[in-house]
């Protein structure tokens, strides 16, 4: 994940400010590199490398030197290893779009539950969490929100985000599909009189 810069993080407040303004609406964008660290898939993936080599290596009719045999199997170990966890595509396809969208909305749901975004006065709450090696973006409004917007809308808004990350410049892509929402909030959730900003708008959770 490339670092994102300043002028992106004020560009961001920037347009959560302008979507709160015209609704009443609290948005709250947050990105993590991963959802789950995927270490036990990694490992799998290694040990089974190692055995497979090892394996070759006894009951092929060739004849290895020991020295081999004590090195192949940890080297497939760790070239296994460390193609799961880094290469970003391999791991996806390895560890599974179940596991992977399990883990995506955990994590959102907690950050949901941990940022006290479920406690707005009216329950008008929008987290929008981009997981950034499962490639996706998860969409958690709170009660209030979620029924005060067309399903049919909420539908729009996700295909919006889908493409975040089909694209390079993702930073931009991510402020125009918040830009979108703008209207749709503003149609469903209207701004009222005195409206208190009950969220920061750059908000950070560690976990």
């Amino acid at each position: 994940m490339k670092k994102l810069n300043d002028v992106f993080k004020t560009q961001l407040c920037k347009t959560i400010e302008e979507i709160e303004d015209n609704s009443l609406v609290e948005v709250v964008l947050m990105g993590k590199q991963r959802s789950g660290n995927y270490i036990d898939t990694a490992l799998w993936v290694g040990i089974v490398l190692s055995l497979i080599t090892f394996t070759l290596l006894m009951f092929l009719p060739i004849v290895f030197g020991d020295y081999l045999v004590y090195i192949a199997p940890i080297a497939m170990f760790t070239i296994g290893y460390a193609a799961t966890y880094f290469i970003k595509p391999l791991g996806r396809k390895v560890i599974g779009n179940k596991r992977i969208k399990r883990n995506v909305e955990i994590m959102a749901r907690a950050i949901f539950q941990k940022g006290e975004i479920r406690h707005t006065n009216s329950k008008i709450g929008v987290l929008f969490y981009l997981s950034f090696f499962e490639k996706i973006v998860y969409i958690l409004p709170d009660k209030g929100a979620e029924l005060m917007v067309p399903p049919e809308e909420w539908d729009k808004i996700q295909a919006g985000f889908t493409v975040v990350f089909e694209r390079k410049d993702y930073d931009t892509a991510i402020i125009e599909a918040l830009e979108k929402t703008k209207a749709v909030f503003n149609q469903y959730i209207p701004p009222i009189e005195n409206d208190i900003n009950e969220l920061p708008d750059d908000m950070e959770i560690d976990f």
